[in-house]
């Protein structure tokens, strides 16, 4: 960067018409939040969620391969609960405390499940906002 800004300065050989734009923001889940993951019989903690994904933390860097399909999911939304959901492992990461959090992508969600969950990041929002 040859110029004081904060603004995003393009790379030399960057093309400047592939411009990355985020269609889905994660909203963070806190422990006091019943949101939880169940796969293959185990429970997880959701640390994020949006209506493309979530992330959860587990103990070990076995416990999924990246790119593995979970199916029979289920998604624990407080008193609400999505069965047979589908998604696709698409990393993990090591964060502060040693924990690791893997990112799933939901695949092929019905509209009544996509409409469930879209209502429950409303209310999480909201019950974030309001913490602020």
């Amino acid at each position: 960067m040859t110029e004081d800004s904060i603004d995003f300065q393009p790379l030399p050989d960057a093309v400047s018409n592939e411009t990355p734009v985020r269609k889905s923001f994660r909203v963070p889940v806190s422990h006091k939040e019943n949101i939880l993951a169940i796969i293959d019989g185990h429970t997880y903690q959701v640390a994020n969620i949006s209506k493309t994904g979530i992330a959860i933390h587990a103990d070990s860097c076995l416990e999924f391969d990246a790119g593995q399909i979970l199916s029979g999911t289920e998604l624990l939304l407080g008193t609400q609960r999505l069965k047979e959901l589908t998604g696709k492992v698409i990393h993990c990461s090591v964060h502060d405390g040693g924990f690791l959090q893997f990112g799933i992508k939901w695949q092929g969600m019905s509209a009544q499940d996509v409409t469930i969950l879209e209502n429950a990041i409303v209310k999480l929002k909201d019950q974030a906002l309001k913490q602020e």
